[in-house]
C-alpha cells in the first residue's frame, strides 16, 4: 500500500463521521472497503487523475449525503446558520474594502474580521445550544 493509499484510507475513516450514524453502523467498514478498492484500482490504471476522480466522487457524496444529516442536528444547524446570517449582515463592509483600492490593506483586514466576527458568532451560538439541551428548560405547568 503506497503512503497515499493510506492516508486517503485514513482521511475518509474520519470523514465517516459525517454521514448519519445509521449508515455509518450498517454499512461503515463496507464503504471504507469500497473506497480502498476503488482508490487502488484507479491509482493504479490513470494514476493521479484516478486518484482525484475518487475524491472528487467522495467529497461530493459526503455534502450530498452527511451535509443534509448534520444540518438537521441543532448545534450544528444553529453556529452555522448564526455564522452565515453574520457573514451576510457584513457584506456592506467588505464591498466597501473592495472599492477602497488606495488602501490594499483594508480588504484583508476586512477579512479577517468577518471571519473572527463569524467565528465568535458560532462559538457562542453552540455553547448556547449545547447548555440549552444539557439544562432543559423547566416548565412551570402553568397551562
Amino acid at each position: 500500500m503506497t503512503r497515499f493509499l493510506g492516508w486517503s484510507v485514513r482521511a475518509y475513516r474520519n470523514l465517516l463521521i459525517f454521514y448519519p450514524e445509521e449508515l455509518r453502523r450498517d454499512f461503515g467498514d463496507e464503504m471504507l472497503e469500497a473506497f480502498e478498492r476503488d482508490l487502488s484500482v484507479e491509482c493504479a490504471v490513470h494514476s493521479i487523475k484516478g486518484a482525484i476522480r475518487v475524491w472528487r466522487i467522495t467529497l461530493c457524496e459526503a455534502i450530498r449525503i452527511g451535509l443534509p444529516a448534520w444540518l438537521q442536528v441543532p448545534a450544528v444547524a444553529v453556529p452555522a446558520l448564526a455564522a452565515a446570517v453574520d457573514i451576510v449582515s457584513q457584506a456592506p463592509l467588505l464591498l466597501m474594502a473592495i472599492r477602497q483600492e488606495s488602501q490594499p490593506g483594508l480588504l484583508v483586514d476586512a477579512l479577517f474580521a468577518i471571519a473572527v466576527e463569524a467565528a465568535v458568532t458560532a462559538l457562542t451560538s453552540f455553547v448556547a445550544v449545547y447548555r440549552w439541551k444539557r439544562h432543559r428548560l423547566i416548565s412551570l405547568d402553568l397551562g
